[in-house]
């Protein structure tokens, strides 16, 4: 069974915490993804950002809260049941200090879950 590094999205898009709500939508829609972690400043998730977050129109993020996280080393089915427990559509992914290392979303436990290969948006790889 694979691990959630082998699925996870290792470059790590994101946005810091207090940042402007215009930051969060531009990398959201520039990359093709549909939510980013705010981390603090040790790179520690505190909350994450989602396309729902973004109808708000207001200045400051609006982040959903509390983060929800998996390890990098746990195994796929563990990560999958742990996204399901959450309901979230996107889990930060951790190193054991809690410092953000990637992001995997639902799609990525299906296909790993199924035997389809995981992708990430093809923006990504000129990041």
């Amino acid at each position: 069974m694979p691990l959630v590094r082998d699925i996870m999205n290792p470059k790590l898009l994101y946005i810091r915490d207090g940042d402007r709500l215009g930051l969060a939508r531009r990398q959201i829609l520039r990359f093709g993804v549909t939510a980013v972690p705010v981390l603090d400043e040790g790179h520690r998730p505190v909350g994450v950002v989602s396309l729902r977050d973004l109808a708000d129109e207001e200045d400051q993020i609006k982040v959903s809260v509390p983060v929800a996280t998996v390890r990098a080393d746990i195994d796929v089915q563990q990560g999958a049941k742990e996204l399901a427990v959450t309901g979230h559509h996107h889990l930060v992914v951790v190193d054991d200090k809690g410092v953000a290392v990637g992001m995997v979303s639902s799609i990525d436990f299906v296909r790993a879950l199924v035997g389809v290969e995981v992708t990430h948006p093809e923006q990504f790889d000129d990041f």
